[in-house]
């Protein structure tokens, strides 16, 4: 029994590799003439159709010798069920042929929207120019900030307004927080110590973050409504530690794969954009396809790309292929 069946990606991949092979080519000489040779060195043959080092290299560049062997058993193995499928008719039966024209036209569009992506360039002085105007303000390009503060949490605006005046009439907050607060960490007096700006963030919400760290040390801070979890703060600030950017040259690579990321994503819309845009008059909707378009755009949780009948698993790329697991040490070619 062969290997359970590969990606569609990779299988098409073969198919549109497994042309018939021809040397009418001109040759280059010298050591142009050598490569080429190579790239051209017929690995497997099944009457007329050939599978040379070139297209195996196309799936799998630099393939060692236990992948050439790996990818030449699958083709083969195509090959053949390809042969027999056509015997039975598979070939001309609609709904195969229309899958297959489906992923056969998705290979075309993969290998498109890589090009355009990959054709998008960041300089050093794009990275340079982004790190300049974010450093202060983009807190993945800094070393964190921490905070140290005691607290107490209420459920109404009026029971906070109570909390503060006791404090400024001279209680001590961790006690009150012990009676009061409504928050876990009440028992343990309200106390925060250390907590990164993320984490503040994310618990008490970005209104008490802001005040929090405006404020000065020992100064009160409250009642300041919590964003999510609902209630009212008042706080007595105790510590500060402020973030503080990066070095330039730490945080270079980071940056550039960030910008590559945003403005590949940009380049691809926008060719897509105007592709939609130059077939708009060619574009006809049935009112089914347009009431599942408000249905999908009213749940998009529940709007599920759907995987065409018997399509397996594709891998983002064919350049992904991994080696398959062979004993010993492979060689190399």
């Amino acid at each position: 029994m062969f290997r359970r069946a590969i990606p569609s990606v990779f299988l098409l991949a073969l198919l549109l590799s497994a042309v018939s092979y021809s040397a009418a080519e001109t040759a280059p000489t010298g050591e142009g003439k050598e490569a080429k040779n190579a790239a051209s060195e017929v690995i497997l043959s099944l009457g007329d159709a050939k599978l040379t080092l070139e297209q195996i290299n196309w799936i799998q560049p630099d393939a060692s010798d236990s992948q050439i062997a790996w990818l030449a058993d699958r083709w083969l193995e195509n090959e053949l069920l390809y042969a027999e499928a056509e015997k039975r008719g598979l070939t001309s039966d609609p709904k195969v042929k229309f899958v297959a024209e489906m992923t056969r036209k998705s290979r075309f569009s993969q290998e498109l929207r890589m090009r355009v992506q990959d054709a998008v360039k960041i300089t050093d002085a794009n990275i340079l120019a982004y790190y300049q105007q974010n450093k202060n303000t983009d807190p993945r390009l800094a070393q964190p900030g921490y905070l140290t503060f005691a607290h107490v949490r209420t459920r109404t605006l009026e029971e906070a307004q109570d909390v503060l005046n006791k404090i400024k009439a001279g209680e001590d907050i961790s006690e009150l927080a012990k009676k009061v607060s409504v928050a876990e960490d009440g028992r343990r007096g309200g106390m925060v110590r250390k907590y990164m700006y993320s984490a503040v963030e994310r618990r008490y919400g970005a209104k008490f973050l802001e005040a929090i760290t405006s404020a000065k040390e020992n100064d009160l801070v409250g009642p300041v409504e919590v964003d999510k979890a609902g209630g009212y703060e008042v706080a007595i600030k105790k510590g500060q530690i402020k973030p503080v950017p990066r070095p330039f040259e730490e945080v270079k690579d980071r940056i550039k794969a960030r910008l590559e990321a945003e403005e590949k994503d940009k380049a691809f819309k926008s060719l897509m954009d105007s592709l939609r845009k130059e077939a708009a008059g060619k574009i006809v909707k049935s009112p089914r396809l347009i009431e599942a378009e408000k249905a999908r755009a009213e749940k998009p949780e529940r709007a599920r790309p759907p995987r065409p009948p018997g399509k397996p698993a594709e891998p983002n790329s064919p350049r992904r292929i991994k080696e398959p697991a062979v004993r010993g040490k492979p060689g190399r070619r």
